[in-house]
């Protein structure tokens, strides 16, 4: 699964050592943000160094099979998740985690929360206990009482409808060439601006390829930087000499163009006014 905006934020939190006590997460598509936290969930708690498919250790497969203890996971009792629901989840984090790092909650659909369980709730976040981390899945933050949306870090994680699938290499390759051109300065980022990607982007979601393309590049260079590990692109070696600051400057400004796709935008115009943002940083 390609991951949305969340998963990006939380790892980049996480090796900034910055991780909030909670995350509201606003997202178009549920099922996919609860998976990429409780990918994010298996990075931070994993004994060694994380792999996809690993072996090494049993960890992984506790959390496919939620058989977690120091995990839990809440969703509507019917129509509405209940006062009971959040007194069970704070009897839960009385001991300490045994095969994780931290205690874990997520709750689905938190905008179900009424207003009994969603006192109960704040009670919780108003006196956050060290090595416990939560999650708010919701479709809609403005549905989230004030109380409990001031006390989270909020996150958007939205996906287009074919973001499932993958980026075709022709658009990897031409963000990796434009971000070249970018971060170098030249007059060419104009040129290739205008001549080569503004006659291939009509719709959204070609705009999508080029700014999440983009983000990938900047993320994995991020990464590469933090862990002290070289790249194997030569041409692209030099980002390596760019602060974090720097790198966590052009994340967050794509990730604000890939939210504004939700939108209806002028697909030219914003694409103008990141050429003209970019060049800034």
């Amino acid at each position: 699964m390609q991951e949305g905006n969340a998963y990006n934020e939380l790892i980049h939190e996480f090796h900034e050592n910055k991780l909030a006590h909670a995350f509201l997460i606003e997202t178009n598509h549920p099922d996919k943000c609860f998976q990429s936290i409780i990918k994010f969930l298996k990075v931070i708690n994993c004994p060694e160094t994380f792999e996809e498919n690993c072996l090494h250790c049993h960890l992984c497969h506790l959390f496919d099979i939620f058989n977690i203890p120091s995990l839990v996971v809440i969703e509507p009792d019917g129509t509405m998740i209940k006062k009971e629901q959040i007194l069970a989840l704070k009897d839960s984090f009385q001991t300490k985690p045994v095969y994780t790092k931290y205690n874990m909650y997520i709750i689905k659909e938190a905008e179900s929360l009424n207003p009994s369980s969603a006192n109960t709730m704040l009670k919780f976040l108003e006196e956050p206990e060290e090595n416990i981390l939560g999650f708010f899945i919701t479709n809609n933050k403005e549905n989230i009482i004030d109380t409990i949306r001031s006390r989270c870090q909020i996150i958007k994680d939205y996906y287009l409808e074919d973001s499932s699938e993958t980026i075709p290499s022709v658009w990897k390759e031409l963000a990796r060439k434009y971000l070249i051109e970018m971060e170098k300065g030249t007059n060419e980022v104009l040129l290739y601006h205008k001549d080569v990607l503004m006659p291939l982007i009509h719709e959204r979601k070609e705009l999508y390829y080029l700014f999440q393309s983009l983000l990938d590049i900047y993320y994995h260079i991020y990464h590469k930087k933090i862990t002290g590990e070289s790249i194997d692109d030569r041409e692209l070696q030099f980002l390596m000499n760019k602060s974090t600051i720097s790198l966590q400057q052009k994340v967050t400004l794509i990730t604000k163009y890939l939210d504004r796709l939700n939108y209806n935008l002028n697909i030219s115009l914003a694409l103008d006014c990141f050429v003209i943002e970019g060049s800034e940083y």
